[in-house]
Protein backbone atom coordinates (compact mmCIF):
# COMPACT_ATOMS: atom_id res chain seq x y z
CA UNK A 1 0.00 0.00 0.00
CA UNK A 2 1.52 3.37 -0.98
CA UNK A 3 2.25 5.87 1.75
CA UNK A 4 -0.21 8.75 2.03
CA UNK A 5 0.99 12.31 1.69
CA UNK A 6 0.19 14.65 4.60
CA UNK A 7 -2.61 16.37 2.67
CA UNK A 8 -4.11 13.00 1.74
CA UNK A 9 -4.10 11.98 5.42
CA UNK A 10 -5.90 15.18 6.38
CA UNK A 11 -8.54 14.60 3.71
CA UNK A 12 -9.02 10.97 4.75
CA UNK A 13 -9.29 11.97 8.41
CA UNK A 14 -11.96 14.53 7.49
CA UNK A 15 -13.93 11.88 5.57
CA UNK A 16 -13.67 9.42 8.49
CA UNK A 17 -14.95 12.07 10.90
CA UNK A 18 -17.89 12.85 8.60
CA UNK A 19 -18.67 9.15 8.21
CA UNK A 20 -18.59 8.66 12.00
CA UNK A 21 -20.86 11.66 12.55
CA UNK A 22 -23.41 10.87 9.85
CA UNK A 23 -23.12 7.09 9.53
CA UNK A 24 -26.56 5.54 9.88
CA UNK A 25 -26.54 1.94 10.89
CA UNK A 26 -23.05 2.10 12.38
CA UNK A 27 -22.56 0.81 15.88
CA UNK A 28 -21.21 3.16 18.48
CA UNK A 29 -18.03 1.03 18.57
CA UNK A 30 -17.57 1.48 14.81
CA UNK A 31 -18.07 5.25 15.13
CA UNK A 32 -15.43 5.36 17.87
CA UNK A 33 -13.11 3.29 15.70
CA UNK A 34 -13.54 5.73 12.78
CA UNK A 35 -12.84 8.73 15.01
CA UNK A 36 -9.73 7.03 16.44
CA UNK A 37 -8.48 6.29 12.92
CA UNK A 38 -9.01 9.97 11.97
CA UNK A 39 -7.20 11.11 15.11
CA UNK A 40 -4.28 8.74 14.40
CA UNK A 41 -3.91 10.06 10.86
CA UNK A 42 -3.67 13.63 12.14
CA UNK A 43 -1.28 12.58 14.91
CA UNK A 44 0.98 10.95 12.32
CA UNK A 45 1.12 14.23 10.41
CA UNK A 46 2.07 16.10 13.59
CA UNK A 47 4.80 13.55 14.41
CA UNK A 48 6.28 13.78 10.92
CA UNK A 49 6.27 17.56 11.07
CA UNK A 50 8.09 17.55 14.45
CA UNK A 51 10.58 15.04 13.07
CA UNK A 52 11.31 17.26 10.08
CA UNK A 53 11.79 20.26 12.35
CA UNK A 54 14.15 18.25 14.58
CA UNK A 55 16.27 17.24 11.58
CA UNK A 56 16.43 20.86 10.45
CA UNK A 57 17.30 21.99 13.97
CA UNK A 58 20.03 19.36 14.26
CA UNK A 59 21.59 20.57 10.98
CA UNK A 60 21.51 24.15 12.29
CA UNK A 61 23.24 23.07 15.52
CA UNK A 62 25.97 21.28 13.59
CA UNK A 63 26.49 24.42 11.53
CA UNK A 64 26.69 26.60 14.66
CA UNK A 65 29.15 24.17 16.27
CA UNK A 66 31.33 24.11 13.16
CA UNK A 67 31.41 27.90 12.95
CA UNK A 68 32.25 28.22 16.66
CA UNK A 69 34.93 25.54 16.44
CA UNK A 70 36.56 27.49 13.62
CA UNK A 71 36.60 30.64 15.75
CA UNK A 72 39.85 32.48 15.21
CA UNK A 73 40.79 34.27 18.38
CA UNK A 74 42.69 37.48 17.80
CA UNK A 75 46.47 37.43 17.76
CA UNK A 76 46.32 39.78 20.75
CA UNK A 77 44.81 36.96 22.79
CA UNK A 78 48.08 35.05 22.46
CA UNK A 79 49.79 37.98 24.16
CA UNK A 80 47.10 38.28 26.84
CA UNK A 81 46.71 34.65 27.94
CA UNK A 82 49.08 31.88 28.82
CA UNK A 83 48.49 28.21 28.11
CA UNK A 84 46.97 27.65 31.57
CA UNK A 85 44.58 30.58 31.11
CA UNK A 86 43.45 29.26 27.74
CA UNK A 87 42.86 25.75 29.07
CA UNK A 88 40.92 27.08 32.08
CA UNK A 89 38.84 29.29 29.83
CA UNK A 90 38.05 26.29 27.61
CA UNK A 91 36.89 24.40 30.71
CA UNK A 92 34.67 27.31 31.70
CA UNK A 93 33.13 27.48 28.22
CA UNK A 94 32.36 23.76 28.46
CA UNK A 95 30.84 24.25 31.90
CA UNK A 96 28.59 26.99 30.59
CA UNK A 97 27.64 24.80 27.63
CA UNK A 98 26.46 22.03 29.95
CA UNK A 99 24.15 24.36 31.90
CA UNK A 100 20.57 23.22 31.39
CA UNK A 101 19.42 26.83 30.99
CA UNK A 102 21.40 27.20 27.75
CA UNK A 103 19.65 26.91 24.43
CA UNK A 104 20.90 24.21 22.09
CA UNK A 105 22.38 26.93 19.89
CA UNK A 106 24.38 28.47 22.74
CA UNK A 107 25.48 25.02 23.90
CA UNK A 108 26.84 24.28 20.44
CA UNK A 109 28.55 27.67 20.22
CA UNK A 110 30.18 27.43 23.66
CA UNK A 111 31.34 23.87 23.00
CA UNK A 112 32.88 25.07 19.75
CA UNK A 113 34.61 27.94 21.54
CA UNK A 114 36.03 25.51 24.09
CA UNK A 115 37.45 23.40 21.27
CA UNK A 116 38.95 26.36 19.44
CA UNK A 117 40.43 27.74 22.68
CA UNK A 118 42.11 24.37 23.33
CA UNK A 119 43.43 24.39 19.77
CA UNK A 120 44.96 27.83 20.36
CA UNK A 121 46.46 26.60 23.63
CA UNK A 122 48.06 23.66 21.87
CA UNK A 123 49.44 25.98 19.19
CA UNK A 124 51.22 28.17 21.74
CA UNK A 125 52.40 25.20 23.81
CA UNK A 126 52.24 24.22 27.47
CA UNK A 127 55.10 26.51 28.47
CA UNK A 128 53.53 29.67 27.02
CA UNK A 129 53.02 32.28 29.75
CA UNK A 130 53.26 35.90 28.57
CA UNK A 131 53.44 38.76 31.02
CA UNK A 132 50.18 40.55 31.68
CA UNK A 133 49.89 43.35 29.12
CA UNK A 134 50.19 46.87 30.49
CA UNK A 135 47.15 48.14 28.57
CA UNK A 136 43.53 47.14 28.63
CA UNK A 137 42.72 43.50 27.99
CA UNK A 138 40.12 42.25 25.54
CA UNK A 139 36.96 40.86 27.15
CA UNK A 140 38.08 37.26 26.57
CA UNK A 141 41.56 38.11 27.85
CA UNK A 142 40.07 39.71 30.95
CA UNK A 143 37.87 36.69 31.68
CA UNK A 144 40.76 34.28 31.08
CA UNK A 145 43.10 36.21 33.37
CA UNK A 146 40.42 36.70 36.03
CA UNK A 147 39.82 32.97 36.24
CA UNK A 148 43.40 32.26 37.21
CA UNK A 149 44.72 35.42 38.88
Amino acid sequence: MPRLAPQQRIELARKLEIRAATGKGLTSEKKIELRCAAHNLLALNAMEQRGNQSKSSACELVSIFNQAAEQRWSEDLREELGYRHMMRLADVFEGWASDSRMTPELTAKLTGWAGSMRTLAEEVGATWDPLRPAGALSLVGFIGRSLMD
